[in-house]
């Protein structure tokens, strides 16, 4: 097949798959996937889902997390929002719609990647769908301390000391400054983070050594 041909039977196709759109109402498209990036533990989170149906009737709304679906809104229902227990997500079913689903209270099980998947009413029955993710975040309860450090040094001397956050999710990143400077990376001692409590939490480790100039 040669180029003008090609681009026929492609201009033709493009015809066709409009046609169809407009005789079968199948315009329907995601508009906005509205989800927090990063959220506090045990605060709420509101998850949006956007859409046009382009005057296609609505079928239905199903949230997932994951892949496994936790959140069904169909409007013929009665009551038309569904949930599906799923570890993690506590739905808020009465502030829940076809637009936005609420999660109550997130714990770390929440975090994940969470996807809103709108279906058209028969006959096309078109689907669309669109996702993030989300990341629930635990904060340290204090600041770093520091460990392993002596009162006075003598020119000579050997500093070893450490550096320990508290527990947190994601772990937390150390640093060391001296006289109000950043450490030169040499001098530097990084320790894996440990991982504490049955949440999993992480505590960062950072060593610093040097000796003692004038």
């Amino acid at each position: 097949m040669d180029a003008p041909q090609y681009k026929r039977c492609h201009l033709i196709l493009a015809w066709i798959l409009l046609q169809l759109c407009y005789e079968a109402a199948e315009c329907l498209t995601m508009t906005e996937i509205k989800i927090p990036k990063h959220i506090m533990r045990h605060e709420d989170a509101a998850l949006g889902c956007k859409f046009d149906l382009d005057g296609e009737s609505l079928y239905s709304v199903k949230w997932y997390k994951d892949g496994f679906e936790f959140y069904r809104y169909v409007p013929r229902d009665m009551p038309p929002g569904q949930v599906f227990p799923l570890p993690g997500v506590d739905v808020e079913l009465q502030n829940s719609t076809d637009v936005v689903v609420v999660l109550r209270s997130v714990s770390l099980q929440s975090t994940g990647r969470y996807r809103c998947e709108v279906s058209g009413e028969a006959p096309s029955f078109q689907t669309v769908s669109g996702h993030e993710d989300m990341i629930v975040v635990v904060t340290p309860k204090h600041g770093p301390q520091i460990t392993g450090g002596q009162p006075r040094y003598q020119i000579g001397d050997m500093v070893r000391v450490n550096c320990t956050s508290a527990a947190s999710k994601p772990v937390c990143h150390l640093s060391w400054l001296i006289n109000g400077m950043h450490a030169n990376r040499s001098l530097l001692r990084p320790y894996e983070p440990l991982i504490v409590g049955r949440e999993g939490l992480e505590v960062a480790r950072l060593g610093l050594e040097f000796r003692v100039r004038g």
